[in-house]
């Protein structure tokens, strides 16, 4: 982060860290553990509108502390004072009229940030609706209206983002929750065990589906990137701030692909704890059976024959079953002869075979003549100190007026020139064109050969 002053060629930059490492400005943005609990407190009592108009007064404060510190001595009381003075820095603010103290906005940012963090509300659908809503503000901004692109980038934009982030950070910890409590009850008995199981495995398809639904509004973001590729901006501080878009997009598709296997590995894992408990389950139920049956059964001679007769009327399963005789028949080929099979002749397709054969000549002609132009690329930078790639790149255009041979020549003499350590290949932020190809620029390409 830096402010920067333009006052007769003078700059000055902010730098955060060196800020904040300064002990009293660090202590007064995070106080201590029981002064932060105290000020949370007062946040809450005002939430449930214990405080009028959000206002308290000095003795709300003392009473706030000494719920929180319950101190046992007088001189712990005397340290309020000093706390409420350097609360004052970020935290208070006192009216000397009403001799009453209110929020400032630092306080209740940090009480919220801390609650909703806490709460972990997820609602991904919200977060599609304002993306939605910002693609749109950003699709109605022409090309020329750089100071609107520029407010969409400063207000909206980032409004959006750390919603975002906040979301995808839910969706962690929700996960996170999950394999916790299963570790904290794994040595419960078997069947709460299954239980909370059960519940875990309900918790990360749950969490699956949200991560469905939060791909679904990164989708939207994806739609912002190509908005903000297609214009041609020429003011360096909007561009860097199209940069910071595109970068937090990229981080965002990180962080939903590291969920994604989080949930792929974590899954086959409680199923295979389903299986591992109901094992020994099932052998016992199958044991009971037995034993069962061993206790109730009896043994009765039917027919001259010992039948056993099972409990319950169960029918006493066959283990002989005749096999039927079948008769079989062979059959005499000399008497029925096999029907002569047609041969299938194809037709040769001349004209298809011939476009085949230009097309592969083609492709061989086009692999010689990009062989032939990186000799050409190579043998100007040994002759040369210093060769401007993108012009050769225009100059392969003018004689084969073949995109592909220029491309690929062009990318397999970098590929080649990246290899070699005497040699450096130096892009600049400068766009190369042509007036025989207006519809085709890239950036400017050198190649610098020591001296």
């Amino acid at each position: 982060m830096s402010i920067r002053e333009n006052d007769a060629n003078k700059k000055i930059e902010f730098n955060f860290f060196n800020e904040i490492k300064e002990s009293k400005t660090y202590s007064q943005l995070f106080p201590k553990r029981k002064v932060g609990l105290a000020i949370i407190y007062l946040y809450e009592q005002m939430d449930k509108n214990d405080l009028v108009n959000k206002e308290f007064t000095e003795r709300d404060i003392h009473k706030a502390f000494v719920k929180i510190f319950k101190p046992q001595q007088r001189q712990q009381t005397e340290d309020y004072s000093g706390y409420i003075y350097e609360l004052q820095e970020y935290f208070l603010d006192y009216n000397q009229e009403t001799q009453k103290y209110v929020f400032k906005d630092y306080a209740y940012r940090f009480c919220e940030h801390a609650k909703v963090t806490l709460l972990g509300a997820f609602n991904p659908t919200k977060i599609k609706v304002l993306c939605t809503d910002i693609t749109s503000l950003l699709k109605e901004i022409k090309d020329e209206e750089t100071e609107k692109l520029k407010e969409w980038l400063e207000i909206h934009y980032k409004g959006f983002e750390p919603k975002l982030r906040e979301q995808i950070d839910f969706l962690e910890k929700q996960i996170a929750n999950s394999i916790e409590q299963l570790k904290e009850d794994i040595n419960f008995s078997e069947q709460k065990f299954v239980d909370v199981l059960r519940g875990v495995e309900g918790s990360l398809d749950n969490a699956k589906e949200q991560n469905k639904e939060l791909r679904s509004a990164y989708e939207q973001t994806k739609i912002i990137r190509t908005l903000l590729e297609k214009r041609n901006i020429d003011d360096s501080y909007i561009n860097d701030l199209i940069s910071e878009v595109n970068s937090f997009i990229s981080y965002t598709n990180r962080r939903l692909n590291t969920i994604d296997k989080k949930l792929e590995r974590i899954q086959p894992r409680i199923r295979q704890l389903f299986s591992a408990l109901n094992r020994p389950w099932f052998n016992s139920k199958i044991q009971n059976f037995i034993r069962y049956l061993l206790e109730k059964s009896s043994i009765e001679i039917i027919d001259g024959k010992k039948e056993i007769i099972f409990p319950n009327k169960l029918s006493t399963p066959k283990i002989h079953i005749d096999t039927p005789n079948f008769t079989i028949l062979r059959k005499d080929i000399a008497l029925f002869p096999s029907k002569p099979r047609t041969i299938q002749s194809y037709k040769q397709n001349k004209s298809l075979m011939k476009e085949n054969q230009e097309k592969v000549e083609k492709k061989i002609s086009q692999q010689k003549k990009i062989m032939d132009w990186e000799n050409v690329f190579l043998s100007r930078i040994e002759l040369g100190q210093k060769v401007n790639l993108s012009q050769l790149f225009f100059e392969i255009l003018e004689v084969e007026n073949d995109n592909q041979v220029a491309i690929s020549a062009l990318f397999n003499v970098i590929k080649r020139l990246r290899n070699q350590e005497k040699i450096e290949v130096k892009p600049k932020e400068e766009l190369e064109q042509n007036n025989n190809f207006k519809n085709i620029s890239l950036w400017k390409m050198e190649v610098q050969k020591p001296l």
